[in-house]
């Protein structure tokens, strides 16, 4: 339905110019011009005018942060829409359909409607419209939902075209005008050619993002998963570790437990039988006191005389045997005996190995490989961790601390102090040395390699041998139970232990070097196979 023209010229005058709607948080330019807040924020950043204009004057203002709320027009839209809410009717609709505003009793599906009268028409009542002739040329458009979208709310004619400085809709009147000279004006045509290319630009670069980030999110929800499985595992072996301690425990408590009962037992009978001599001593006693007193009773001397001859031997003998002072005490307990029954050492030489695979399960090393160490037939992995023989050299610029004799290569971490435990697995068709060397071993020569200077130590396998070497000398060891796969070192600086052990399958000892450390240790490897099985893994735990 249409407004009256006071009511059509007051809306006008409360509307922004760059949304065509009543002003919104209006802000107030130092022109006098008004605008919503958005409506002019959304200018100045899609202009990227320094310093920014004024949309419909292009006078010049210090910036977004410089204008001020119009207070007093804030409170005249507000006693508007208060007094003329019908304003914010729009056309009737059900279901996405428009029906004509002029029927009453039946109501029929518009078929235009009308831009300057703001009204949507039935065919009926388009004919009526359409035979004043004041009326034939206002310009019609398919029904509307929303009149305002279609129609210019100053000339009530339709929109034609789109400045792009003032992102506002224009009329052909709006255009002959002159209101936007200089700007940017399109055809919405051309306009709707330019969005949809930027549209399409946009969505696609969307597209790549919402990509990446779906990419991310299932990377991050598998590697918590994985994270999550790593850390249960972590717990179980923790756990595992710890029942087998506890199982320990218990089992030589309970050895402990019956070997005290046995001491207890002979201390007992030991304590007995010094009590039972006492007591029978005190028997003795009183029945030679009993018999001195009858004799001394005795009066008549022949018989006194021979009484006393039979009680003196019996009387002299508890009068001058031994007496014993204090009470006889139990026997000190023999903790050798205890010790031996215990079997302590064998306690010792279980709980260590639990005790440190918990120290390197919950404490492990992270040890990485020294890609400046490596020699040219290395190739290192790029977690640094896997170190693995090529026939083919690689490129590695040229380092000092490279090795270029032997196919060596040196940890990033070194040790001046502390006890350490790390683990090596190895190719099961390799041949390897490892162990530890001070950082001035030689890079180049035959004293270059481990064992064969006196700044190393290490265990090497090699032709199916094991064998140690320090300074030079080279010493094989005795049969091996296991092919060595998995190598678990310790080393405790202070007490100049080197320990290896085989862990895969029954933990089996190796060989330990004792040596007075004076300079920081790196651990150090070497490969001698160049099969697809030849490499160096370091591991982070057990």
């Amino acid at each position: 339905m249409s407004l009256s023209k006071p009511e059509e010229q007051l809306a006008y005058e409360l509307s922004c110019p760059i949304c065509l709607q009543l002003f919104s948080d209006p802000l107030v330019l130092p022109c006098g011009h008004n605008y919503c807040q958005s409506c002019i924020g959304k200018s100045i950043v899609i202009k990227d005018q320094t310093p920014p204009r004024c949309p419909e004057c292009r006078e010049e203002y210090q910036g977004f942060e410089s204008l001020q709320r119009n207070f007093k027009l804030c409170s005249i839209i507000e006693g508007y829409r208060a007094t003329a809410p019908q304003l914010d009717w729009q056309p009737d609709t059900v279901g996405g359909e428009v029906f004509c505003d002029h029927c009453i009793d039946e109501r029929l599906a518009a078929v235009k409607t009308c831009l300057q009268c703001e009204v949507s028409l039935c065919s009926r009542h388009l004919q009526r419209h359409n035979e004043k002739e004041a009326f034939r040329a206002h310009a019609m458009v398919e029904p509307l939902k929303e009149l305002g979208m279609k129609a210019c709310a100053t000339h009530r004619r339709p929109f034609e075209y789109f400045c792009s400085n003032d992102m506002t809709l224009m009329c052909s009147t709006c255009f002959i005008e002159g209101h936007h000279y200089d700007h940017d004006v399109l055809t919405f045509s051309a306009a709707e050619q330019e969005m949809r290319a930027a549209l399409e630009s946009r969505s696609k670069v969307v597209s790549f993002r919402l990509k990446i980030t779906e990419s991310v999110l299932q990377k991050t929800a598998e590697e918590q998963g994985a994270s999550e499985a790593i850390g249960d595992k972590l717990v179980n072996k923790a756990v595992a570790i710890m029942d087998s301690m506890a199982a320990l425990v218990d089992r030589y408590r309970e050895r402990l437990h019956v070997l005290l009962e046995e001491e207890r037992s002979l201390r007992r009978q030991s304590w007995q039988y010094g009590l039972n001599a006492l007591e029978e001593q005190q028997q003795q006693l009183v029945e030679v006191q009993r018999n001195a007193e009858e004799v001394l009773s005795e009066t008549d001397p022949c018989v006194f005389i021979h009484r006393f001859m039979q009680i003196e031997n019996k009387l002299k003998e508890v009068s001058t045997g031994n007496f014993p002072s204090v009470v006889p005490l139990k026997a000190p307990l023999n903790t050798k005996r205890l010790q031996a029954g215990l079997k302590t050492q064998d306690f010792r030489s279980e709980m260590i190995p639990l005790l440190n695979s918990l120290h390197i399960l919950l404490n492990p090393l992270d040890l990485t490989f020294n890609l400046c160490t490596a020699h040219q037939n290395l190739i290192v992995s790029n977690d640094l961790r896997t170190v693995k023989y090529s026939p083919s050299k690689q490129s590695y610029a040229e380092h000092p601390e490279r090795f270029t004799s032997a196919p060596q290569i040196l940890c990033s971490q070194g040790f001046s102090s502390g006890e350490h435990i790390w683990v090596v697995e190895v190719g099961p068709g390799s041949m390897w040395s490892m162990g530890v060397c001070y950082k001035s071993i030689l890079r180049r020569g035959d004293h270059s390699r481990l064992g064969h200077n006196s700044v190393s130590w290490r265990l090497q396998w090699k032709n199916n041998k094991l064998t140690v070497c320090q300074s030079s000398c080279n010493v094989a060891l005795g049969e091996i139970t296991n092919h060595p796969l998995r190598i678990e070192i310790a080393l405790d600086y202070e007490a100049g232990t080197l320990i290896f052990h085989n862990t895969k399958g029954h933990r089996e000892h190796l060989h330990t070097f004792r040596v007075v450390f004076k300079e920081p240790v790196y651990p150090a490897f070497s490969i001698h196979s160049n099969t697809q099985e030849s490499w160096i893994t370091l591991h982070s735990g057990m």
